[in-house]
């Protein structure tokens, strides 16, 4: 079978490992000139030298909130990292770019490939792709297509009134990449997700005072830097200045928008049956993963709030198992026995959204529990040390146990 990826990130190498394990052929697209999609630090922002946006998000300090121990595929573990557990950015990218050579998936990918438009046709799938450095088209064919292009490149800004008459810097944590540029300013943070509150962090070792603004109570009980004030929604903007919903006004010289991204799927074309709603939720998937108007075409990595690379792994997994066992002239019968996700987003689901994935009549192998323990002690531990929870170690004892070394006095000091 003759499998067409899209994107060179987490997914889309884990789809080309897995393939390449059941003896299918897969050829990876990939826009950019290296694999690891999101984990690649790209210095410039706005186009690159092929005039399209630039797709990372990668800032220059960051550093994971998951251990090493939930950011590995199965059986390729970390090495030489063995009393470290989160990582800078560039830690992960290696990591990647090892797997790649380890499995030879670099023979498979081609670089700079640009996806213009995949169509289906009576029998299979017309994928048009533009070689970037030559601008030139061409035309292939294949029985099936995994989307692995991701969810975290094109950002979603809220319609604030005002916004268009500000005269500071304003800017998505998209193009953020390093805290300098924002040296003894007055910022405004909009959003409390991961990265607004890493960025709200790196952002007040150097800027005059941070105004945070975000509806959620149980931050304000913790302790941020003492240039960090918290403030509710954003009401609108003057030409200097923010007022809140709470009616108070601060003068600004900068506002970061840490207020997420929308999914955009522009080469789909309408003959292969999917929709995105509200620029949120790609539609019918059958477990977040299968296309059902058209089940040769899948998604990975389309998922919110879990741990990447085991769970993309197993969503791999699921679908080629799917693909290998329901020869294609059946796949029209078993589409009609699935139902759409109404949410990309787990959670607590998460646990529970994996099971399903092993329980169903697609029989795989499952993610060990003991790695569902570790991401939920995880969660907690950085709930309650959230300023210091990177200098924490995982150690996995057996399939069974696990601890987390932590020393709290020094916890208190930071």
């Amino acid at each position: 079978m003759r499998v067409a990826i899209i994107g060179a990130g987490v997914a889309g190498l884990a789809s080309a490992r897995r393939c390449l394990e059941n003896d299918f052929e897969p050829i990876v697209y990939e826009r950019s000139k290296i694999v690891g999609g999101t984990w690649v630090y790209e210095e410039r922002t706005g186009l690159d030298e092929f005039g399209l946006p630039i797709h990372t998000s990668m800032y220059k300090n960051l550093m994971t909130n998951l251990p090493k121990e939930l950011m590995d595929f199965p059986n390729f573990p970390y090495k030489g990292l063995d009393d470290v557990s989160y990582l800078k950015w560039w830690q992960v990218q290696e990591y990647i770019e090892k797997f790649t050579e380890h499995f030879g998936l670099n023979k498979h990918i081609q670089f700079c490939t640009l996806v213009t438009a995949i169509e289906r046709l009576t029998n299979n799938w017309q994928v048009t792709v533009e070689d970037l450095k030559t601008k030139t088209l061409k035309t292939e064919y294949f029985d099936a297509v995994m989307v692995c292009n991701g969810h975290n490149a094109m950002p979603f800004t809220p319609d604030i009134p005002g916004k268009d008459d500000f005269e500071g810097v304003q800017i998505h944590s998209h193009d953020y990449r390093i805290p300098e540029h924002f040296t003894n300013m007055n910022v405004l943070i909009i959003g409390s997700g991961p990265s607004g509150i890493d960025i709200c962090l790196d952002v007040s070792k150097v800027a005059n005072q941070v105004y945070f603004s975000h509806h959620k109570p149980e931050l304000i009980e913790k302790e941020f830097s003492k240039n960090v004030i918290h403030f509710p929604d954003v009401e609108l903007f003057s030409k200097k200045s923010v007022y809140f919903k709470d009616k108070t006004k601060q003068t600004l010289d900068a506002v970061i928008y840490c207020t997420g991204y929308k999914i955009t799927l522009p080469f789909l074309k309408p003959s292969c049956g999917i929709k995105v709603l509200n620029d949120k939720l790609i539609t019918p998937l059958h477990k977040n993963i299968i296309n059902i108007n058209n089940p040769t075409m899948g998604f990975i990595g389309y998922l919110n709030m879990t741990f990447v690379f085991r769970v993309f792994d197993l969503q791999v997994r699921y679908y080629l198992e799917f693909l290998r066992k329901n020869c294609l002239s059946r796949l029209d019968y078993m589409a009609t026995m699935m139902t759409p996700v109404n949410t990309h987003y787990l959670g607590i689901k998460l646990l529970s959204y994996c099971k399903s994935l092993i329980s169903d009549k697609i029989k795989v192998e499952p993610i060990p529990s003991i790695f569902f323990e570790i991401y939920m002690a995880c969660h907690e531990h950085k709930i309650k040390y959230y300023r210091s929870y990177h200098s924490s170690v995982i150690r996995i004892i057996n399939n069974n146990d696990f601890v987390i070394e932590f020393n709290v006095e020094n916890a208190k000091n930071k």
